[in-house]
């Protein structure tokens, strides 16, 4: 028979705990203050609410109004929900110095009352503080043992502050642990460090706090090309004087790519490669559906074989629109354009290529591995033909985009030549995004293929 779940409240953790918490589990929720550990709860509280789940939620720090208030802005349902009583608000700070067993019958009379699914301690840790002793929360905790989590099947949230081990986490059926990390970029991790029974295939998570929407978590980059392409709808540019990204999201965040510009991508160490692709497959996907020109010269890796996957979205409209210089092609031909070394020959090729275009009369997405470049013609010369085909690219109004791996010296120099300067590391598992110039703060950058077309969606780290 299956065991009966009481939802997280957030879909990937849910996922992860195969349909969210064993019903009847006593979970510690712990870190420190500020990590979001109340705003977890209430979202357990809220989203099983929706469901017809009733939460008795204790709280020993704050009155029901500044509860809702606080809780509101991320979670807007929440008053909602308490002033129909489908979450049932119990203030207790003002009485704790009374003692434990006044307490007691406080939360065991609205636990026989409301007949709940899930009941929250907010938190523990007051509660020790406001009784004066460990002793005297433990001694509380084991009557509720005793009393209520031994006999009913009641999912019970425990709040406690830091990071030790205490009682709490001894008895806890499970323990989730919600902190922030600071070095290199500053952002936000659940962890489940125990949850007895339950296989997890993944246990630590980045997450961030979303408007609306309380706690979002994101599982580490693992994404794939899907093996059906489809066509997407164009993404049409909203921004006089700028092209689309070929992500709303990320349109949302920088405006676009500027018409005539220079746009340096600055990839940190260890990006995925699929991750690397990702900013060009977005650009030249618009362009494409759209049946603008593209040129590209791509990282040394990239070979005619790798070039499959990335055919989008047809062969025909691909090959019609697309043209690739590569060093390591024997001969021209409709699709790709040998590099042979002798930067004046290549850059003449280049134009003519960009200038056919051109006659047709559409925009060209123009995009530099700049790896290839410094391989071939060294650090001086790549300079100076990225300086003169960009000549082109003010002229007409269109765009180029450089990428920049790791450890290249060319990097400093284009960095001055650059309009727009973005960056997209690899930390921990997961793509974090920034622009250096403009300047924004820090997103987790989330590429997706499923769909059979790329997307990306950017998430403000908070």
């Amino acid at each position: 028979m299956p065991i009966e779940r009481i939802s997280s409240g957030i879909v990937e953790l849910d996922r992860c705990l195969q349909n969210g918490f064993p019903s009847g589990y006593v979970i510690n929720v712990r870190g420190e203050p500020g990590a979001g550990k109340t705003l977890f709860v209430t979202q357990v509280a809220t989203k099983n609410a929706e469901r017809g789940l009733k939460t008795v939620y204790v709280s020993f720090l704050e009155d029901r109004e500044k509860f809702i208030a606080a809780a509101s802005t991320l979670l807007p349902q929440v008053r909602k929900h308490v002033e129909s009583d489908i979450i049932s608000y119990v203030e207790l700070s003002s009485v704790t110095q009374a003692g434990v067993s006044p307490l007691m019958e406080l939360v065991l009379e609205r636990v026989d009352s409301v007949e709940p699914s899930i009941l929250v301690f907010d938190s523990y840790s007051a509660v020790v503080q406001a009784l004066g002793s460990e002793a005297e929360g433990r001694a509380l905790l084991n009557n509720l043992f005793s009393r209520i989590f031994s006999k009913r099947k009641v999912t019970t949230l425990i709040i406690t502050e830091g990071d030790q081990n205490d009682f709490v986490s001894y008895v806890a059926d499970g323990i989730i642990r919600m902190s922030r990390k600071s070095e290199p970029t500053s952002y936000r991790i659940l962890e489940i460090l125990k949850m007895r029974s339950v296989p997890l295939d993944e246990s630590k998570f980045l997450f961030v706090f979303e408007k609306g929407r309380g706690l979002r978590v994101f599982r580490p980059f693992n994404a794939t090309l899907s093996k059906k392409l489809k066509p997407r709808s164009a993404i049409q540019e909203k921004k006089k004087g700028y092209y689309s990204t070929g992500s709303r999201s990320l349109d949302a965040v920088i405006g676009g790519y500027q018409k005539g510009s220079l746009v340096l991508w600055e990839m940190g160490r260890d990006v995925p490669q699929l991750a690397f692709y990702s900013v060009v497959l977005l650009a030249a996907a618009n362009f494409l559906v759209q049946e603008r020109g593209v040129l590209i010269i791509p990282s040394l890796e990239f070979t005619r074989e790798s070039l499959t996957p990335f055919v989008y979205p047809n062969k025909e409209l691909f090959e019609r629109n697309t043209r690739l210089f590569m060093d390591n092609v024997p001969q021209d031909s409709e699709l790709f354009v040998q590099l042979t070394g002798d930067m004046e020959r290549d850059l003449e090729k280049w134009n003519e290529v960009y200038e056919g275009f051109k006659k047709r009369g559409v925009p060209v997405l123009k995009v530099v591995s700049l790896d290839t470049l410094e391989h071939i013609y060294g650090k001086e010369k790549s300079v100076n033909l990225v300086r003169r085909a960009y000549l082109k690219t003010s002229h007409y109004k269109d765009v180029t985009l450089l990428l920049a791996k790791p450890g290249l010296e060319i990097t400093e120099e284009v960095r001055y030549m650059a309009h727009t300067r973005l960056s997209l590391r690899f930390v921990d598992g997961y793509l974090l995004f920034k622009g250096l110039s403009p300047y924004t703060t820090d997103y987790l950058y989330e590429p997706r293929f499923s769909k059979g077309y790329p997307e990306v969606r950017l998430f403000e780290i908070n």
